[in-house]
């Protein structure tokens, strides 16, 4: 049996989703468009900077022949429930288990047999690699790129994640697969509340949802608006494509996190309660102070009289970046209650920034 039938066999064994087999020949066709992304000022900090490296295998493993590349599916549909409680949105990918862990145990079990056979070269690689992971997945004959710029395989849809083995082993490589491509659907740049996605297979990651939920800078205000009720990441753009309909569950997922939860319950998590909750899970990575900023943005952007109570609790909240939202979501309420508050607020706010601020949404809100 030729190598890359075993590794194909043992994958089956170990429940991998998807795996295929790519040259490592440097990505020619990609340096235009990574040149183009960067021209535009589509780059964000995440990203490797260097184009050459992005590009280029061997940069990461010197003689690099093969990729060796895998998928996981995190399909999982998310039961909704009625309630009064406020609630903010995770992202379907950070609900379970992190995904990075997920992967990279497959991936662990896979180098481990690949070096019982032959000896040879391996570096491993989930979601931190400088290397264009849906490009080497597109060309190792996984799915295609699609307007979104997901990834799209024809069982998976786009809910699955991308792991690879980098390697100077040389492996017949699997042909791309293409299969039907978007064609005239233009459902997630419609669906886009930012139009981060552009439509022509482009798209503006300083404008996407799931970036902006994970930034630890100032957001624009017209861009928190847009973020609606996203705590951390967002799933708009999969929930719409076509190839995401009907998806078969991936039944060894346990939810760690509601994927609606509770905004109070969030807001009032200590910093133990967050690691103990969000520790296990992909979303714990950017910390508490941030995805609890995220929750006072989704305040802001409610209409329900109990977002105005939750946001008085955390104008008390001693940290800089919390008040800065809590400011703006309660400028977003242009009521009475709404500009008490700020009035308590100014009373005992010593930040010049934060004050004047104040002062800005208190005097808009008397010209109206």
């Amino acid at each position: 049996m030729a190598i890359k039938d075993e590794i194909i066999q043992y994958s089956q064994g170990i429940h991998i989703d998807t795996i295929g087999f790519c040259d490592a020949k440097p990505f020619l066709e990609y340096k235009k468009i990574l040149e183009e992304r960067r021209k535009r000022g589509y780059y964000i900090p995440f990203e490797e900077q260097d184009i050459q490296k992005r590009i280029d295998p061997s940069q990461s493993l010197p003689n690099a022949k093969t990729f060796i590349v895998i998928g996981e599916s995190y399909q999982y549909n998310a039961k909704k429930h009625k309630t009064e409680i406020l609630k903010g949105h995770i992202a379907i990918s950070a609900i379970g288990k992190d995904y990075h862990k997920v992967v990279m145990e497959k991936l662990d079990l896979l180098e481990k047999y690949i070096l019982s056979l032959t000896q040879c070269q391996i570096k491993k690689f989930v979601d931190i690699s400088p290397l264009p992971d849906r490009q080497i997945a597109k060309r190792a004959g996984l799915g295609f790129v699609g307007k979104n710029n997901m990834l799209i395989h024809p069982d998976f849809g786009s809910r699955f994640n991308i792991g690879y083995l980098l390697t100077d082993l040389e492996i017949q490589p699997d042909v791309t697969n293409d299969f039907m491509g978007c064609g005239g659907c233009n459902r997630c740049e419609i669906a886009c509340p930012t139009k981060a996605i552009i439509g022509d297979y482009s798209m503006n990651p300083n404008r996407c949802i799931a970036y902006l939920t994970q930034h630890k800078g100032d957001i624009e205000d017209e861009l928190k608006e847009k973020m609606g009720k996203q705590i951390y990441g967002c799933d708009i753009c999969q929930q719409v494509c076509p190839y995401n309909q009907s998806l078969p569950n991936n039944k060894t997922i346990e939810p760690l996190l509601d994927h609606e939860m509770s905004i109070e319950k969030l807001l009032n998590l200590s910093n133990k309660a967050f690691k103990d909750l969000f520790g296990p899970t992909s979303a714990a990575w950017r910390g508490k102070k941030t995805i609890q900023r995220n929750a006072v943005i989704a305040l802001g952007n409610m209409k329900e009289d109990r977002s105005i109570e939750l946001l008085e609790m955390m104008s008390k909240d001693l940290r800089k970046e919390i008040k800065q939202e809590v400011i703006w979501a309660l400028g977003k309420k242009k009521n009475e209650k709404a500009r008490c508050i700020l009035k308590e607020m100014l009373d005992v706010e010593q930040d010049e920034a934060l004050t004047e601020a104040i002062k800005t949404i208190l005097n808009e809100s008397l010209m109206k």
